[in-house]
């Protein structure tokens, strides 16, 4: 039985891009998120990117940008 403590923290975990090894990575926002400074401020800085509005639910959706070699994943 696993408790609180067990629970592995994925959100602090470091991405590495299985295309190029790269850890600059960005998470891919969906949808059509309030463009704010602070959204702007994360495009950016590299931590974030847009993924587009339209949703593909026949297929698996990327969660990750390489900002050093463009794939997603």
């Amino acid at each position: 039985m696993k408790n609180d403590n067990d629970v592995e923290n994925t959100e602090d975990a470091e991405v590495v891009c299985p295309y190029c090894g790269s850890r600059n990575i960005a998470h891919l926002i969906y949808g059509m998120p309030a463009f704010t400074e602070e959204l702007q401020r994360k495009l950016d800085e590299g931590k974030v990117a847009l993924g587009g509005c339209v949703l593909e639910y026949d297929r698996p959706m990327p969660y990750y940008h390489c900002n050093d070699c463009g794939e997603e994943f």
